[in-house]
């Protein structure tokens, strides 16, 4: 195993298929992790951990990827036990995130309604980029045609 698969390993507790399925291609995995981490693991951000992870969930339902789902849904559900979201929020976010995914000229519109919410221009900005990074891992998991881990469950941290 390389360095970025041990350090996955060591981070989230296992190797999902989404980074072991790239095996040969290792330089890319870690391009790949080190973007997820920033935007959806550090503590740090401008969303909310739920926020991120309800929004790889609606990202991953609109691409219709199961894979994907399953494990942020897992992760999702996890952090809300310390946490909640609204129902107008979820909607908002929903809507955003299947817009950006099958509308994405028509994204440029959420960023009023965002403000109007009482996100920041910072936080609607995160936004943008943990839906577009699930649009980008939704395509690889599709072109690999991958299936869910036995064990997913021990990396949806």
């Amino acid at each position: 195993m390389t360095n970025i698969f041990n350090r996955i390993k060591k981070e989230r507790g296992g190797v999902a298929n989404i980074h072991s399925a790239f095996s040969e291609f290792p330089i890319g995995v870690e391009a790949h992790y080190e973007f997820y981490h920033e935007i959806l693991l550090r503590e740090d951000l401008p969303l909310s951990r739920v926020d991120r992870e309800f929004l790889a969930v609606s990202t991953s339902k609109a691409n219709q990827c199961p894979y994907c789902v399953s494990h942020h849904n897992s992760a999702l559900e996890s952090h809300l036990k310390n946490d909640s979201i609204s129902d107008d929020k979820q909607k908002l976010l929903g809507d955003f995130a299947a817009c950006l995914t099958q509308e994405p000229w028509k994204a440029k519109l959420y960023y009023k309604k965002f403000v109007e919410f009482g996100f920041s221009k910072a936080q609607f900005q995160h936004a943008t980029m943990v839906v577009s990074y699930f649009n980008f891992a939704n395509r690889c998991v599709h072109a690999l045609d991958l299936e869910l881990e036995d064990s997913f469950q021990e990396t949806c941290k």
